[in-house]
């Protein structure tokens, strides 16, 4: 949960008014340390300091030195008195809700009586009325009473009410103030905090405050006792996370006069486990947990508390002290004394607690631990590496569209039959495709002989994009757009081709990293645009059966990815737009054999090279709303080696069909990959 410790329960008297306080304070950092000012009243003092559960409200209180104490709350840079329950009297705050609209505490009524607050709305309320407190009632004789804690929705508060004894109570908008009972054979009771869900409440019960034991509650079974560690005997809990599930506090025995207690973390699986004490201590305490219950705060200490620590705990990293934590991750904390952790965010990246600055004075700070570098789930490389693998999406719908330019290339200049060998100038073609990138499309086309040479062609292609990334990612793009090419293909001489492609795609993205040891993966959704276009010219050369064809060819593509927001992962992030272009040179030959009219076979043999250098853009991300980064995008393959051949055969009257395949062969070590063309052609 995400409640503060419990040191400030006086009551003090005093005469001040309601003012919103403006201390300067640095600028909220991402991974960094926060000093949020002083105390406004006595700077060498200050309790129960928490903070809301998305992390955007601190509170704590401030005592002037003389009678009053009031709280206050920090939010955007800006402090504000807590309003008094009573003109000239005091008033505190112990918890805050989720969104911190919500914060219980007490506020003194007459000379020193203390009644439990709640503060929604604008409104301050005091909660210690009703029939629970009448004559006859379940608490009459109980003439004081405090809020601890609060529920993440702000419906339920718990806390405890004073008079002929102690006990834990809960109030509800529908059942007030109700007093939850004892542990058996105890005659004393205190509640601490309840669960984000308001289900689950956690405190202490005793027997006059002595032999305590550590606590819940729940409307299904009451309360109930969670023991202590092993060889003590007394507990106390002192948080719960959002669930009820874990529950943290300390235990503890004295042997001896000599006081031995340790922080723990309970479930109800595994029961109380000790957190342990930093070295040299003898002393810790939990303060308060992360809503799934996998981080632990709090403080440790020398016998007598000459020395306090705070420290923050999880499974993988055991107990350490939140300064170490800090300093081994480049945060500087200004040479600050980090006393005491007292709250916890409930993602459990944001905890605050006291500290002694420079000059010994008590001050409250923000130790911000978000970005995935700094919580030690990955590092800077992994996470560069895993934004760098988001270029390949780019480079994949590059050769989608340069596969489509490809195709009409194919058709016009090796699957279509000569207009010598036709009576009609219109054609139409349907080509399906996969390339092993992999790209799998499908185009339908017609074309018309403008003369006995030229030929004009318009195609509509629908692809399906996948993109194998880096820490096992991919992507799921479908899509797809238009075409358009003009010829000359002569039987003998000056050939030449121009065509344009646009490219629409839509789809899923499911981004890699590592999480610690294992993986993990974020997803989203994009959608990207592109276009392309090619220039081919070559001089054909007629052998007998056999056709040369000598030629070069020029290819640009261009493709946009739109920004997005992962929704999904532990580390989602934003990307920014993306821009990625290739722009490509090939110098080959094609041979054409023709066996009979209307049947033949091909084959081609070319260099390509990327004259950008098989440069990709560099990709912007930010991860959450902390973490932003740039990097260069993986690089392209910048030679190969292309060899193809296909076949062309008559199928039915004016019909044919064709198949091909080409293999791409990198210079460097990179993979080969295959692009398979099959396609139908019908003359009319």
């Amino acid at each position: 949960m995400i409640r503060a410790s419990s040191t400030l329960k006086a009551a003090l008297l005093a005469t001040t008014a309601s003012v919103a306080l403006a201390f300067p304070s640095p600028a909220r950092a991402t991974d960094g340390f926060e000093q949020i000012g002083s105390d406004p009243y006595r700077p060498q003092w200050t309790a129960d300091i928490g903070i809301s559960g998305d992390g955007s409200v601190v509170f704590s209180n401030s005592h002037d030195g003389a009678t009053l104490s009031q709280g206050w709350t920090y939010s955007n840079e800006a402090y504000t008195w807590v309003p008094l329950l009573t003109p000239s009297r005091s008033t505190i705050i112990t918890d805050i809700s989720f969104d911190g609209s919500v914060w219980v505490g007490g506020g003194v009524i007459g000379s020193w009586e203390v009644h439990m607050v709640r503060h929604a709305d604008g409104a301050l309320t005091d909660l210690h009325t009703g029939s629970a407190f009448a004559p006859g009632g379940q608490l009459y004789g109980y003439f004081t009473s405090m809020g601890m804690a609060v529920s993440g929705d702000g419906r339920v508060v718990a806390g405890y009410a004073s008079g002929p004894t102690t006990q834990a109570v809960r109030w509800t908008q529908a059942t007030g103030v109700e007093g939850l009972g004892f542990l058996p054979g105890d005659n004393t009771s205190t509640a601490q905090d309840v669960s984000a869900d308001g289900l689950t409440i956690v405190g202490t019960s005793s027997i006059n405050h002595s032999d305590q034991q550590a606590m819940y509650w729940t409307q299904a079974t009451g309360m109930r006792g969670i023991g202590f560690l092993p060889g003590d005997s007394e507990s106390y809990a002192n948080a719960v996370n959002d669930d009820g599930s874990v529950i943290v506090g300390a235990s503890w025995s004295v042997v001896g006069g000599v006081i031995e207690q340790h922080a723990f973390r309970w479930t109800q699986a595994a029961g109380m486990q000790d957190i342990g004490l930093l070295p040299g201590h003898q002393i810790s305490y939990a303060e308060a947990v992360s809503a799934d219950g996998s981080v632990v705060v709090g403080s440790s200490s020398t016998m007598f508390a000459s020395t306090r620590v705070a420290f923050r705990w999880t499974e993988t990293t055991g107990i350490q002290s939140l300064a170490d934590m800090l300093a081994a991750r480049n945060i500087d904390i200004g040479g600050w004394e980090l006393k005491t952790a007292t709250g916890i965010s409930a993602d459990g990246t944001i905890i605050v607690g006291s500290a002694l600055d420079q000059n010994g004075i008590e001050r409250v700070y923000i130790a911000r631990c978000q970005s995935a570098v700094c919580l030690g789930l990955t590092t800077p490389e992994q996470l560069a590496s895993s934004y760098a693998g988001q270029s390949a999406v780019g480079h994949t719908a590059n050769a989608a569209i340069g596969g489509t330019l490809g195709t009409m290339q194919e058709y016009a200049t090796q699957a279509r039959a000569s207009q010598g060998s036709r009576s009609t100038p219109y054609s139409v073609f349907a080509y399906g495709a996969y390339d092993t990138d992999p790209v799998t499309s499908g185009t339908l086309g017609i074309t018309v002989d403008v003369t006995r040479d030229i030929v004009v062609g318009f195609a509509a292609s629908a692809a399906r994009v996948e993109t194998e990334m880096i820490y096992d990612g991919e992507a799921d793009m479908r899509g797809g757009g238009l075409s358009a090419f003009v010829a000359r293909v002569p039987d003998t001489g000056l050939q030449w081709l121009a065509g344009l492609n646009s490219l629409f795609l839509d789809g899923d993205i499911e981004r890699g990293y590592r999480n610690g040891a294992g993986p993990g993966f974020s997803n989203g959704s994009s959608s990207s645009d592109g276009f392309g276009a090619i220039a081919r010219i070559g001089w054909t050369e007629q052998f007998g059966a056999l056709q040369l064809t000598p030629f070069a060819s020029y290819t640009y593509s261009r493709n946009t990815l739109d920004a997005y927001t992962e929704d999904e992962g532990v580390f989602a992030a934003s990307f920014e737009k993306m821009t990625s272009t290739a722009e490509t040179a090939r110098f080959g030959a094609d041979a054409r054999y023709t066996f009979k009219p209307d049947t033949w076979a091909w084959g081609t043999l070319a260099w390509g090279h990327r004259l950008d250098g098989g440069k990709s853009p560099d990709v912007t991300a930010t991860l959450g709303h902390w973490f932003p980064m740039t990097v260069p995008g993986i690089a392209a393959t910048e030679e190969w080696l292309e060899v193809g051949g296909g076949l062309r055969l008559p199928a039915w009257d004016k019909g044919a069909v064709t198949a091909s395949v080409t293999a791409s062969i990198p210079e460097d070590e990179g993979n080969t990959t295959y692009l398979a063309r099959a396609g139908l052609s019908q003359d009319f």
